[in-house]
């Protein structure tokens, strides 16, 4: 899958900041509390099993993490080419000449 989700990454950097506040550190149990997104959501987008994400569940989680630093769609979510979709699109287009 080219779209992933950097929870886990947002998750270390608030255990970061909350740590240099002497709080404890967040847990995805705790994060579920506080964002309104349910824990199995977070659980599949903090594993990589999860298949889609609905805006609400974004709006929340960037809500959530914009209390302790600046942040936008592009901090949790994450698109990368995949190689092999471009050598299959040069193989079927070059196929048709």
């Amino acid at each position: 899958m080219t779209i992933s989700c950097r929870l886990r990454v947002l998750l270390a950097k608030v255990n970061v900041v909350r740590t240099d506040q002497g709080k404890p550190p967040l847990s995805l149990r705790r994060l579920a509390e506080e964002s309104g997104v349910s824990l199995s959501v977070l659980a599949a987008l903090n594993t990589g099993r999860s298949q889609r994400i609905d805006y609400n569940t974004v709006d929340h989680l960037l809500r959530y993490f914009n209390s302790y630093f600046t942040v936008n769609t592009n901090d949790l979510l994450t698109w990368e080419w995949e190689q092999t979709h471009e050598r299959d699109s040069l193989a079927i287009a070059g196929q048709g000449q």
